[in-house]
């Protein structure tokens, strides 16, 4: 729930400096490569290729989600089971995105949800789509939503609440609150390059051009 954002500098479970450390600090090209439908940025070093599922676990989720899709143009689809998304703050998604561009889709079981995101990443109608999982996709249906995004370019962000499986996701990460308003991103898997890490901090939407800077990125 985005009531969760408010919460997020209160997170007890923030990546430790000696992980960051020892992850890799890549740059964007190293990371994603090119793409077909080419990509969007959310931070001047971090950027995510569209036509693609990327996994994003931990609690500071929601905040890569939303910066991801700021980044798009256009109806956002956001499909979860009732109890994940029917108390997302509208005052708190208005810090990234106009409330009025969500579309909630709600699933009864994770057959529906994962049925129901394949169908609106292959319609065309939204270029970011993003599913509330338990557990992560696994291979086959990973697989298959990649497939569906990779035919209409559409942006595909699977938030994992659980465990991560093995699956077809061209990037997983892991995102945690460091201090009010920072957080920490560290890509775990790349389909392309190596993983890094970056620690990030909001800047509002009144700060062009970037709505998250870098604050500093992750020694090697």
């Amino acid at each position: 729930a985005l009531a969760r954002l408010a919460l997020q500098e209160q997170n007890k479970n923030m990546l430790s400096e000696a992980s960051i450390r020892r992850l890799k600090a890549a740059t964007a090209a190293d990371l994603h490569g090119p793409a077909a439908h080419g990509d969007i940025r959310i931070a001047p070093e971090v950027r995510l290729a569209r036509g693609r599922i990327h996994e994003i676990m931990g609690e500071g989720g929601e905040v890569f989600a939303l910066a991801a899709a700021s980044r798009c143009d256009g109806p956002l689809i956001w499909i979860g089971q009732a109890r994940d998304v029917a108390s997302l703050a509208p005052t708190a998604l208005q810090q990234f995105i106009d409330p009025a561009r969500l579309i909630l889709t709600i699933g009864l079981n994770r057959a529906e949800l994962l049925w129901a995101t394949e169908q609106a990443l292959r319609a065309r109608s939204a270029p970011c789509v993003i599913l509330e999982l338990r557990e992560g996709p696994g291979l086959k249906e990973s697989r298959r939503l990649q497939i569906a995004a990779e035919e209409s370019g559409a942006l595909g962000l699977v938030l994992v609440h659980g465990k991560a499986r093995t699956s077809a996701a061209e990037t997983r990460w892991r995102c945690e609150a460091a201090a009010r308003n920072e957080w920490v991103w560290a890509c775990t898997k790349a389909k392309r390059g190596a993983p890094g890490a970056w620690r990030a901090s909001w800047m509002g939407k009144d700060h062009a051009p970037d709505l998250v800077a870098l604050a500093a990125a992750a020694s090697a």
